[in-house]
């Protein structure tokens, strides 16, 4: 089953759980979904030292929608950050961020409710909610009059500005824009001046006929 990703059910879920989990004790925070891809939730506060003691406030609990998450799983991610909240809250100190008490209440929980809180989850074995669109790259095609061949991933907020290079370079023989979607462009620096990759004629030629001419 899935859950409809409304602030509403997170504040219906919290209170479900604070008064199920945490004797209605918390206080309700803060709450909102994120696109966050490197972590599901997230418990933020503010603090204040004063006189040598910290004080918590303005709690945030945010839960990722960017993946395909059951309702299940989704709220194992808002239980796991009301554990967080309860020790800050309470003033509970603890060994490390996941230490002995957060353990103590996520293992407790899991056993008397039947939940399935970890204290990580791989989010790359995770589907995304909605499908990629691919990237896209503009390519800059340098032949070389010394028979050299370069391919450029150019910022398109540079390319006037490396127009204007092209045309006071003599050592160019030809050279021309495409638009691609090719992952080979990932990991390429996505440039502001005139310097590019060089590739042999054949990765050139390849290349090439895969893109989308600019005209």
């Amino acid at each position: 089953m899935n859950a409809e990703l409304t602030v509403d059910y997170l504040r219906h879920a919290f209170e479900h759980y604070n008064a199920l989990i945490f004797d209605g004790k918390l206080p309700v925070p803060k709450l909102k979904w994120s696109r966050a891809k490197t972590r599901l939730g997230q418990m933020a506060c503010k603090r204040k030292i004063s006189w040598g003691r910290t004080k918590f406030y303005d709690y945030t609990i945010s839960v990722s929608n960017y993946y395909k998450l059951t309702t299940e799983e989704i709220d194992d991610v808002l239980i796991h950050e009301m554990i967080h909240y309860s020790i800050a809250y309470t003033g509970l100190k603890d060994t490390s961020a996941h230490g002995i008490v957060f353990r103590g209440m996520m293992d407790k929980i899991n056993r008397t409710f039947g939940r399935h809180i970890t204290i990580s989850v791989r989010t790359r074995n995770l589907q995304p909610r909605m499908t990629q669109q691919p990237k896209g790259y503009l390519i800059l095609a340098l032949e070389m009059k010394n028979g050299k061949y370069y391919l450029s991933s150019v910022n398109p907020s540079a390319a006037r500005k490396i127009a204007t290079s092209l045309a006071r370079t003599r050592e160019i023989a030809h050279y021309a824009w495409y638009q691609s979607q090719d992952e080979y462009f990932h990991g390429m620096p996505c440039v502001r001046s005139l310097r590019g990759r060089r590739v042999s004629a054949e990765v050139y030629e390849t290349m090439i006929g895969k893109m989308k001419l600019l005209k």
